[in-house]
């Protein structure tokens, strides 16, 4: 795996996000202008990857691409270093036929399989967990199914494009909910290819109908974003919203990445049809990573584009505060018990030092001698009768006191 684009100082596209670098399949041979006339011919020259369609990212900043021709998911670093790759050709569990979409929740992977009408859900290794899904307009099945995204509570939106619906599920497969239905006007759909979740509203990519319509998390609807949208028409493909609430994606009309407010007010657009940094042949899907860096799919081209966001500033700016706070709080911290000890010790060196007084004072007490000479007092009724010269006299309870006692 070869990046085949560096950062430059120079590399800002006219919106402001600043392009870092790109990568692609195992091939490093450039695209020649043939490209820009046939794509088809650019999907069979290249062989890296083949018809890639979707992308995702795990929290770690990994890249997932749906490698659809190869029948395969491949991962890579945030910058284009190559992982892991797994998925065969078939039917059965754990293999993938035609895959498209793909989402990351809880460090497992979702993939979404038009030709078999079904998600696979996988743990991030590639190992098989379950499956859900099949042919048809019930519940729970689909018809050549396309984008997914997963919310923060873990509920799973599928674009069900020939159904002409959105439908949700929990992250076990359990069916919960659809909306949608096919047509032209607005709470229509027609081949819907994706969808976008922030807070309590949802974003679905309709470029059967060139447009991207607005539910509330109940499958309301409330707003169409279409025709001239964005300066001109617009076929979306992929789409995400950022933590600001602002939406981007990919317009396959005018071969850029649009980038619109949550009423869909455009906030800026760059890249054109080419080949080089910042411009795009078949721009087909984007995500973006906890950083704030944005990664655009160009499946004609088979190669990852990643920019810098504004969000990149902020992010940076939001954690260097945070190093700042935490600076602060060790600092503090550190005062506070190099205080606490300093006084304990004085504490008790002062405890220490009362304590050897005490035992000094009564040690001394107990060696002074006593010299007095104690005056005896006998019984009163005491009569002693001397036989000799030396007699051996018995006081009995005499008592023998001095002035200490």
């Amino acid at each position: 795996m070869i990046l085949v684009g560096m950062i430059s100082s120079q590399s800002f596209a006219a919106s402001g996000h600043l392009y870092i670098s790109q990568w692609k399949g195992f091939d490093t041979t450039e695209p020649d202008i043939d490209c820009l006339l046939w794509a088809e011919y650019c999907r069979t020259l290249y062989e890296g990857w083949k018809q890639p369609q979707q992308i995702a990212v795990d929290d770690k900043r990994n890249i997932y691409v749906v490698d659809t021709g190869n029948s395969r998911i491949q991962k890579f670093t945030s910058d284009g270093e190559f992982l892991s790759s797994w998925g065969t050709n078939g039917f059965e569990n754990g293999e993938l036929q035609s895959p498209v979409g793909i989402a990351i929740y809880e460090n497992n992977v979702y993939v979404v399989d038009e030709m078999q009408n079904t998600i696979q859900k996988f743990d991030n290794d590639g190992n098989f967990i379950l499956k859900w899904g099949g042919f048809g307009s019930e519940n729970g099945q689909f018809i050549e199914p396309q984008g997914i995204t997963i919310n923060s509570s873990g509920v799973v939106y599928v674009a069900d494009s020939k159904n002409h619906r959105i439908q949700t599920f929990t992250s076990d497969g359990e069916f919960l909910s659809s909306f949608g239905k096919s047509g032209f006007g607005d709470g229509n759909l027609k081949n819907p290819v994706d969808v976008a979740v922030y807070g309590d509203f949802i974003y679905v990519s309709d470029p059967g109908n060139y447009k991207i319509e607005k539910y509330t998390s109940d499958g309301i609807f409330l707003k169409s974003f279409d025709y001239n949208f964005a300066g001109a028409n617009v076929r979306p493909g992929g789409l995400i919203a950022d933590p600001d609430g602002n939406i981007y994606f990919v317009d396959a009309v005018k071969y850029r990445v649009v980038k619109m407010n949550s009423d869909g007010k455009t906030i800026t657009t760059w890249g054109n049809i080419g080949v080089g940094n910042g411009k795009f042949l078949e721009p087909k899907d984007l995500v973006l990573d906890n950083l704030g860096y944005l990664y655009v799919l160009d499946s004609s081209l088979g190669l990852i584009q990643k920019f810098e966001t504004p969000i990149v500033a902020q992010i940076e700016e939001a954690l260097a505060a945070e190093q700042f706070r935490k600076l602060q709080e060790l600092a503090y911290t550190d005062a506070t018990a190099a205080a606490a000890a300093e006084a304990a010790a004085e504490a008790t060196a002062a405890a220490e030092a009362e304590a050897a007084a005490e035992a000094a004072a009564a040690a001394e007490a107990a060696a002074i001698p006593d010299t007095t000479k104690p005056i005896i007092s006998s019984p009163a009724d005491l009569v002693i009768e001397a036989t000799g010269s030396l007699t051996s006299v018995e006081l009995g309870e005499a008592i023998a006191m001095d002035e200490n006692g």
